[in-house]
């Protein structure tokens, strides 16, 4: 092999036939009236695409060759995110290939890699991140789960795809650990545990779960024992790098359908993009989209940058994208009248994803504090 071949150039080519392939896929096999299809009559999501999905390769962007991955680079993918708001693909791609899997490779010992990767690669095994917590009642202190004597106590709430999941991966904190949060796997038939689903305001699943005494397999690697804090803390970096990624190709669709709307609406005779009030919204709304754009490859590069700044820029990229999908939606659902509030119209349902979206792994208020947080803490004294 040559040695001097180019890393950089072989993860293009890689990020570009990955975008050419995700793109012919979810032209022809994912059409709007395709999803809402299994919207109607589905289980919240397309085992038919999942398993296309699997064979294309997708789900092993980030694993190992010998586990049947490609070992792809953290951009790769940005392109996989960018198709899943651009087409509100439905399946667990960000609970289960994103966090999912990356808390595996990076908390998982051999045998427990052995174990799970082939299945992650294959689609027959489906994880959901099992942290978010409820409050104390008239409190801001979480109702933490517990982990003691092999088994897990408590409740989670809102996990995202957790009506789907085959496993759960728990953050419970263990008095063993000196109450520290460490990261567990449980079965979803395992005795012990509840699963109350529900669908999102984007038709997404979701769940809310209870744990009474659930046998739970700690990640066996070995590490300090803030290890699995760290990795948590990694793998919620890279889902909100994730989402950036999904605002760009949500906010991309909606600005091409609004545009292509205000050519074909007509109003006193003309269409409506000859209001100059209405050019000057829709150059706005693509100003902002070339932002996100930005923030979103800011947030990549991050990811695979020193670590120092990196929270600051990925909470910083988030709560912009979270800002400017949430107003180029509402412009999309007001230049298009009264039927961009119907279900009928995809641009209704841009607008519920990127609401839903708005409010996972941390708000923009939360990436918000952080971000500020995280200036005030480097700038100097």
């Amino acid at each position: 092999m040559n040695a001097h071949i180019n890393v950089n150039a072989v993860d293009a080519d890689l990020v570009t036939m990955l975008r050419e392939n995700i793109e012919r896929y979810t032209a022809d096999q994912y059409s709007f009236e395709q999803r809402r299809t299994v919207l109607r009559v589905g289980c919240g999501y397309s085992e038919r695409a999942w398993s296309d999905y699997a064979a294309m390769g997708w789900l092993a962007l980030r694993l190992p060759e010998e586990a049947g991955g490609v070992a792809a680079p953290v951009a790769a993918t940005a392109p996989l995110m960018e198709a899943v708001g651009a087409k509100l693909l439905l399946e667990p791609i960000l609970a289960s290939v994103i966090l999912g899997t990356g808390l595996v490779l990076k908390r998982a010992d051999a045998a427990q890699r052995a174990d799970m990767l082939p299945r992650l690669a294959d689609g027959s095994m489906r994880l959901a991140l099992a942290h978010q917590e409820s409050l104390h009642a008239g409190t801001q202190t979480p109702c933490a789960c517990e982990y003691r004597n092999g088994a897990v106590y408590g409740h989670k709430i809102a996990v995202l795809h957790g009506d789907c999941a085959n496993r759960f991966i728990v953050s419970a904190t263990n008095a063993e650990r000196g109450g520290k949060v460490s990261l567990y796997l449980v079965d979803a038939a395992a005795a012990g545990v509840t699963c109350r689903s529900f669908p999102l305001l984007d038709g997404r699943g979701a769940a809310n779960l209870h744990f009474d005494g659930a046998a739970a397999e700690p990640f066996a690697a070995a590490a300090s024992p803030d290890a699995d804090a760290r990795a948590l803390a990694d793998c919620l970096h890279e889902a909100a790098v994730a989402l950036c990624s999904e605002a760009l190709g949500a906010v991309r669709a909606l600005n091409a359908a609004t545009f292509q709307y205000s050519q074909v609406r007509k109003q006193f005779g003309k269409p409506i993009a000859v209001n100059q009030a209405l050019q000057h919204r829709m150059a706005e709304m693509y100003m902002l989209e070339q932002e996100v754009r930005a923030f979103s490859s800011a947030a990549q590069r991050a990811l695979e940058g020193p670590v120092e700044g990196r929270e600051r820029i990925i909470s910083g990229a988030r709560a912009f994208t979270c800002s400017a999908a949430r107003r180029i939606a509402a412009e999309a659902v007001q230049m298009h009248g009264g039927i961009g509030i119907s279900d009928e119209l995809d641009v209704s349902h841009y607008y519920r994803r990127v609401m839903v979206n708005g409010t996972l792994f941390g708000n923009r208020d939360f990436h918000l504090a952080r971000f500020a947080d995280a200036g005030h803490m480097s700038a100097p004294a």
